[in-house]
């Protein structure tokens, strides 16, 4: 199944967070376009899905994100009040930022991916996105939980209580300058300047960190192509992977197929290496905060490889926490994204990353935020 898990065509079941969903009354509207094949293992255009490209509510001329695009954009459009999206390197946080709403990530095995078409084995993540944090909540407290269906689950429920998160200026929250000064977009800078300033005014106790440098990019990467040709190894063989929309996607699954499983145990050896030390950066403060991306949404008609100018780091050595996104994946830690501004009239977003099972400290503090901020009540134009 895809993104919203929904029911299909040759499957005589629903997925776990759909079943956990009707349970509650909630009302299933129908399935929402997506990158092809959750994105795996990467893919070089935004229209590389069925359907063509998720088009950006507030700018149809630019991408909604991948590869969670159509669950973006439906959100952001206020088609519904919540979709379902999935993340093994970003593909909640990215649509959310881009889109201007808000997406949770939670920690590995927090959901249950019973009945989701798998990507990355040791990765993937169902989480919701939504308007507001609190409404993220509302949804994690459904779809979370045990189930013995899914061999990752962490056997945890989770119960919304944000009432109970302690005080504010109690929590530490650890932030590279750099990533606002120097590695965001140029013409975003003053935007992100603002939207930091308005989270210091929180009242949190902030503290300079950075990521250890280390090889996040490559080691996702290895494990999420040797991962994925495992999963889609019948569609490649059968030679009907060459149906998918974009070549450069096709060519790397075929090729994921040639790695060696001494590259994924390497990976793997370094990915428990990068694990420790997130778990020691993470014993020094509560939450880390980033920009959820760099750059605004970039335009459909551009290669992905392009992208969008970032910055130059003001010439610094330092990485910041520009990496927060295959870091936290690999570590399986929890993050959410919080509308906050906007650059050349699109949404920019921040990014809360915390420690394993601590999403209510990231929904409190999102809570907060959104009380202080009025960015996440913004609508696309007519």
């Amino acid at each position: 199944m895809g993104r919203d898990a929904i029911r299909s065509p040759g499957f005589d079941y629903d997925a776990a967070a759909i079943t956990r969903l009707r349970k509650t009354g909630a009302i299933l509207i129908g399935k929402l376009s997506m990158v092809e094949l959750a994105g795996g293992p990467s893919y070089n255009t935004c229209a590389a899905s069925h359907f063509g490209p998720g088009l950006n509510p507030w700018d149809s001329t630019r991408w909604s994100g991948g590869s969670s695009s159509g669950s973006g954009s439906a959100v952001a459009a206020g088609l519904v009040p919540f979709a379902l999206g999935s993340e093994t390197s970003g593909s909640i946080l990215t649509p959310s930022a881009f889109c201007g709403i808000t997406g949770l990530r939670p920690t590995f095995g927090l959901v249950s991916r019973y009945g989701a078409m798998p990507l990355s084995w040791t990765l993937d993540k169902i989480g919701p996105m939504a308007r507001t944090a609190e409404d993220c909540g509302l949804v994690l407290r459904v779809i979370a939980g045990s189930d013995g269906n899914d061999a990752s689950s962490s056997g945890k429920s989770f119960y919304y209580s944000p009432e109970w998160m302690r005080p504010v200026k109690e929590i530490k929250v650890g932030y590279a300058p750099v990533d606002f000064d120097g590695w965001v977009q140029p013409a975003a800078r003053e935007s992100f300047r603002q939207a930091l300033d308005a989270f210091k005014s929180l009242g949190v106790e902030m503290v300079e960190k950075q990521l250890p440098d280390l090889p996040y990019s490559a080691v996702i990467g290895t494990v999420i192509s040797t991962e994925a040709a495992s999963v889609f190894e019948p569609l490649i063989r059968s030679g009907k992977v060459d149906q998918l929309a974009d070549k450069e996607q096709i060519a790397r699954l075929k090729a994921a197929l040639d790695i060696p499983a001494k590259d994924y145990l390497k990976a793997m050896r370094v990915r428990h290496v990068i694990q420790q030390a997130l778990r020691e950066l993470m014993a020094e403060v509560d939450v880390l905060l980033t920009p959820a991306r760099y750059s605004i949404a970039p335009k459909v008609s551009e290669p992905l490889d392009k992208g969008v100018a970032m910055g130059d780091g003001q010439q610094s050595k330092s990485d910041g926490m520009r990496f927060h996104i295959p870091a936290g994946n690999l570590a399986g830690y929890p993050a959410l994204s919080l509308p906050c501004g906007f650059s050349d009239k699109m949404p920019i977003a921040l990014s809360l990353m915390g420690r394993p099972f601590d999403e209510n400290l990231l929904l409190g503090l999102g809570n907060a935020f959104q009380k202080a901020t009025a960015w996440h009540k913004k609508r696309p134009p007519a």
